[in-house]
This record gives structure tokens, C-alpha cells and sequence, in this order.
């Protein structure tokens, strides 16, 4: 998947890194060149999977809740709160993504029958149908944007990240 972001071109990182060395000697520059092919990796991507969400009527927000409540399993619902507690999102955005996806039929807000104060959120028919659909095709998508790397390569980024995650807390 080739993709450019207006003139950021991979040159164009070493070019302002050089450009940096030359104006400030001292600094060490290193941390740029990662960090901005890190940024366009995440552009990259982000508009590819975007790219696939909408061709199935979806945002990525809308996608997340989706996966999110298929990945529970049978009967596929969960309370609000369970979602928030899995996506690490805002209550408010939470229910402009349920909304959106209730008057698209994706999914059902109703009222547990023994305990009123609980609200499930479950996948329709029609939901559980494109979820289906959707996931199949995310996948693929990530795997065509990571085609290009060795088993090798692939495991080394992971890990790569996976210490960096680690250390800055975030994993």
C-alpha cells in the first residue's frame, strides 16, 4: 500500500534532520527520524483502515464498538460501562458512537429485566452480520500494510515496541 501525506516524503525526514545537525550541532537529531517515520507509519495506516471502515458504512469509532462487543462473545452485549472499561474512551463519545450505531441497526440498547438500572448494548442480526464482514476484512487490511515485512522484521518491530510500551507504561 503506497500512500504519500502532501510533500512529507521519507527524504524529506533525513533532509530537516540534516538540515538540524547543520543549524544545531550539538543535538542529537536521532530521535527524530524515528519518531517521524513512526508518525507516518501511523498516518499510513490509519487512513488505510479508515479506507476500510467506510467501505462498510463505518467509522472507526464505530468499527471499535462493533469488534468490541463481537469479541465478548454469545450473546454479544455488554453494559456501557464494559465497553468504556475495554475501548478507553469518554463516556460522552461512547454515546454518540452507540447512537450512531442504533439508527443504523447495528446494535439495541434495552433495560435488564431484573435489575432497571443496568442497560445492555447488543449486536443485531444485521450487526453481527457486518461485524463478521468488517473484522475479516481489517484483518486483511493490516496484513497487506505489514506485507512487506519479513517474520523477521515483523518480530523485531513488535518487540521493539513492546519494550518501548512497556517502558513508557502504556502496556
Amino acid at each position: 500500500m503506497k500512500c504519500r501525506f502532501g510533500s512529507l516524503k521519507m527524504q524529506n525526514l533525513d533532509n530537516i534532520q540534516a538540515l538540524w545537525a547543520r543549524e544545531m550541532p550539538q543535538l542529537d537529531t536521532s530521535t527524530m527520524a524515528l519518531i517521524g517515520r513512526l508518525q507516518i507509519a501511523h498516518k499510513h495506516m490509519t487512513l488505510a483502515m479508515s479506507k476500510t471502515f467506510r467501505r462498510y458504512g463505518l467509522s472507526e469509532a464505530g468499527f471499535d464498538v462493533l469488534a468490541t462487543l463481537r469479541r465478548s462473545g454469545p450473546p454479544y452485549r455488554l453494559t456501557p460501562n464494559q465497553l468504556l472499561a475495554q475501548m478507553l474512551v469518554t463516556s460522552g463519545s461512547m454515546t454518540s458512537r452507540l447512537n450512531q450505531l442504533q439508527k443504523q441497526q447495528l446494535i439495541t440498547r434495552s433495560q435488564d429485566q431484573q435489575d432497571k438500572r443496568i442497560c445492555w448494548v447488543q449486536l443485531t442480526e444485521q450487526g453481527l452480520a457486518l461485524s463478521k464482514e468488517v473484522i475479516q476484512a481489517h484483518v486483511e487490511t493490516q496484513q497487506a500494510l505489514l506485507a512487506g515485512l519479513s517474520r523477521e522484521q515483523h518480530q523485531q518491530l513488535l518487540s521493539g515496541l513492546q519494550s518501548y510500551l512497556q517502558q513508557a507504561g502504556l502496556e
